[in-house]
This record gives structure tokens, sequence and C-alpha cells, in this order.
């Protein structure tokens, strides 16, 4: 299995490179491109991929969005487009597929600019859409915006991905013939040898409006009234709060995945979401899951509710009442790594070899 190694200090256009391999000249090459510096599951799911690149194939990232503000952002994407370019004109190094990753709105205006490079040098193209509002943003848009995306994706050598069976069913009136591909967890599976710390609810998302922290702030209020010694512990925003809500920011993958070990239930009262990674990593860490019910593409073990305050407090009332909180919560077969890397060598393959 090949892996990646990052760069000791951040590349220019913050690219991953393949550890040298002697078979490598014999392999074929996906150039993954999107957002794979920028904190999130989008960014998750690219560096999984490109760790685990499907048998026979090599992988390599191009980040085309930084942190930060929009000059800061505008020079990530343009010098992920120079590299772009660059990458699909060499003898030497040319990628034999393009996968890139899209959410909705400018993220999709970027990236159909990208796309149209990979075409431009006849480079077989996988558009991966990751955005559980890019239908809502599509329709919104009227006839108009489906004819755009839908003619870029009609092209012979590109095909378009979305996360799920009911998401490709949603959009294949508008945009025609999607493949689903689930997103990948490569996190260890969980082992009976976990210790939860009874109260202790997680919420991990960055700091936006739609992941919806100040609803899971007002439901650990409305907790510490009637059950009490009830924690919140949030990634996204930071600052001091209530003596039983941490803000902590942005957290590093080990202490994220500490903090999946350790707690009891994870919370995502989001208004939107694709598949969101972090649910997928918390029910492979046998962790309980909690979700706002107009959230698409989940999996059947996580516990949905309306987006209401007085329902989320009841439910962790008697979750937390209980005196045992055992991990009943089961990652599905179809996220595991094996699987979904077999679902992408498919893919690559006939893209390659149509």
């Amino acid at each position: 299995m090949l892996s990646l190694q990052r760069p000791a200090s951040q590349a220019e256009f913050s690219r991953e490179f393949i550890i040298p391999n002697p078979l490598a000249n014999h392999m074929r090459k996906v150039l993954h491109v999107g957002p794979c510096d920028t904190p999130g599951g989008m960014a998750t799911v690219m560096h999984t991929l490109a760790e685990f690149p499907p048998e026979g194939w090599q992988a390599e990232l191009i980040a085309s969005h930084a942190p930060g503000g929009l000059w800061a952002k505008w020079r990530a994407y343009r010098r992920a487009k120079k590299e772009l370019i660059r990458q699909c004109s060499s003898s030497e190094g040319r990628p034999d597929v393009v996968h890139v990753h899209t959410a909705a709105d400018w993220s999709w205006r970027r990236k159909a600019r990208l796309i149209s490079i990979a075409q431009h040098h006849n480079i077989p193209t996988v558009v991966h859409f990751h955005s559980g509002q890019f239908h809502d943003w599509l329709e919104a848009g009227g006839k108009k915006r489906k004819k755009s995306v839908r003619t870029v994706l009609e092209k012979k050598n590109i095909v378009g991905v979305v996360l799920s069976k009911r998401w490709a069913e949603l959009l294949n009136h508008s945009l025609g013939e999607l493949k689903y591909v689930p997103n990948p967890v490569s996190v260890p599976i969980f082992d009976n040898e976990v210790t939860r710390k009874n109260g202790q609810m997680l919420l991990l998302g960055r700091n936006d409006s739609v992941k919806g922290h100040d609803f899971a702030i007002e439901v650990a209020d409305a907790l510490n009234k009637t059950v009490g010694n009830v924690s919140l512990i949030m990634t996204g925003k930071a600052g001091k709060g209530r003596s039983y809500i941490e803000k902590k920011g942005w957290i590093s993958e080990k202490e994220k995945q500490q903090l999946l070990r350790e707690s009891s239930i994870l919370l995502l009262p989001s208004l939107f979401e694709g598949q969101p990674m972090v649910v997928l990593e918390a029910l492979a860490h046998g962790l309980p899951v909690l979700a706002s019910e107009q959230l698409h593409s989940l999996p059947s073990s996580v516990n949905l509710l309306p987006r209401s305050i007085p329902d989320w407090a009841r439910f962790l009332e008697s979750f937390f009442a209980s005196s045992l909180h055992p991990p009943t919560a089961v990652l599905p077969d179809e996220h595991r790594i094996e699987h979904v890397t077999e679902c992408w060598g498919r893919i690559y393959d006939r893209l390659f070899n149509p």
C-alpha cells in the first residue's frame, strides 16, 4: 500500500507527494484537486483517498483553497490552477485521471474552471460532489444553472459522483446519470476498551451558522437545568463560555480521535450536510450520534430528531439517565476503506479504459 508524507513546511501550493516507489512508472496516477488544506470533511476525504489509492494507482493532491481571507483563498486558487496546467501539459508525471472535489456555489464556479483545464488536455475527469446544499443551490438557479452544470458533466470523459444512492436519485433528473460512492473511513474500528465520560457531549464542526453551535449551546443550557453534570465540547468556536461548555477552536487529528473515544455522544444539529465524515468516524469508534432529521445520507444507526431544543433535551435527558451507555453505533461496511477503494478503482479504470 502506498502512503503519503506531508512536507515539513507548507509547500507553495500545499501538495502532498508520493513516497518514491520503484514501481511508480508502471502505475497510473490520479490527481486530487480540492480544499485538502482547509479543515473540514472534504479535506479528510481527500487525504484518505490519496493515502489509500486503488490497486495499480498512485495519488497526489493539489490544494485549491486555503484558510484565511479572500486574498489567501485567491492565491491558493491561482497556484492550484497554475500547477494543474503544469501537470496536465507535462510529458512526465501527467495524471491519468483528474479527480475534482467540489461543493456548491462559488466552490463549483472555481472548480468548473479547473475541470475545463483537464478537459482541454483530454484527461478523464471525476467531478465529486460533496455539498449537502448542492441540490438546493441547483434548484435556486433554475434551468440556466442546471444546464450549465449538466453541460460540464455530459462530456464523454467525465463522470459525476455523489455520496449516496439517494443523492444520485435526487440529482439524476437535473444532471443526468451520476455514480455514487460513500465516504471512506480509515480510522481503527471500535474496540471494547473505550472509556466514555458520562455526560460529555461533542460537536465537531467549523464556525458556521449551518453547523448549529448556538443550537447545541441552548440544548446544553436546557440539560443543565434538568439533569446537571452535563458538558459540551465544541470545535470551530473559541473563547470562554459557560463552565460546562468548552470551546476549543480547531484541534489536531490526535485530539479529535481522543474526543471521539471518550465522549458519550456526538451532536450534529446542522442545517445542511453532505455525508459528514465526523459521523462516520464517530460510528467507527462506536460513539452514538444524534443528528437533525433533515440531513440525508446518514447511516441508519444515527439517531434523528426534528431540530427542536425541547425534543433534543428530552432525548438526551433519557440517554444520560441510563446507568449504562454501551456504544451501540455501528459503521456500515460500505464506508470501510477497502470497499470504497474498490469502488473508486472501478470508476478510474472505466474512465481510463472506456
